[in-house]
């Protein structure tokens, strides 16, 4: 069993209802033809998605109070209050743990504090996730597959199931071989899940990586990168395996 530790999106997920089609299932050892993901490559930017609409629609939606409803209880709001509002008793957010809305407004609150929790600190893994995927490295053999970001690497045995950690606790995490296509399936006990495919076109130039995220209550959301081959080595900086 191989213990991945990794600090990325994709094992610090958490994840309690399936994505469709994701089940935690073991996967093959080998690809069904022969493929080589091996060597360096580049993010091609404009052939790849645009982040900012997933990251706008993985943020916690707030929702509005009316007038003279009760207080919501403490456990149901976020602890940090809506982004850049005011805590600590201004403008009306009591402890600050409550929006505090303008004058002749409803406060604003967010639907629990594990909703904006889990929104936030998921966004903040994707951030983190693509901030270093603009190149990569992939080692591929028998018995390994590796992604070598330059500042973090992230080892997988094709056709293993395995327990990594997550940031809410532990996920199962499922990586190998499906068709020509290597996939990487984390699904934690609670939460969100993951779904990570990597495939290689037919002149093996091009490398195209789909992200998927959903289950539960959290919004489905899906991100693909696509990557161009190339002979100049990975930036390197601070080393960190995953």
């Amino acid at each position: 069993m191989l213990m991945v530790r990794a600090r990325g999106i994709l094992p610090a997920l958490v994840a309690a209802a399936v994505l469709p089609g994701c089940g935690i299932s073991r996967l093959n050892e080998s690809p069904s033809k022969t493929v080589d993901m091996n060597g360096s490559w580049v993010l091609d930017r404009a052939a790849s998605d645009d982040p900012k609409p997933v990251l706008d629609k993985l943020r916690p939606k707030p929702v509005s109070r009316g007038w003279g409803a009760p207080p919501p209880d403490d456990s149901m709001v976020d602890d940090t209050g809506p982004p850049g509002g005011q805590q600590g008793g201004q403008g009306g957010g009591g402890r600050g743990r409550r929006g505090g809305g303008g004058q002749g407004q409803p406060p604003v609150i967010y639907r629990n504090s594990n909703d904006a929790y889990v929104h936030t600190t998921v966004i903040r893994m994707l951030q983190a996730d693509l901030a270093r995927a603009g190149y990569l490295t992939i080692k591929q053999s028998e018995d390994r597959f590796s992604i070598d970001y330059g500042s973090a690497v992230r080892s997988f045995t094709p056709g293993s199931i395995s327990v990594v950690s997550a940031a809410w606790g532990v996920a199962d995490q499922s990586s190998g071989w499906k068709g020509k296509d290597f996939v990487i399936q984390v699904k934690p006990q609670t939460g969100v899940a993951s779904y990570e495919r990597y495939s290689l076109s037919e002149d093996g130039q091009r490398l195209t990586e789909e992200l998927q995220l959903g289950g539960g209550d959290f919004p489905s959301a899906k991100l693909k990168r696509v990557y161009d081959r190339t002979d100049k080595p990975v930036p390197r900086s601070v080393p960190n395996n995953d």
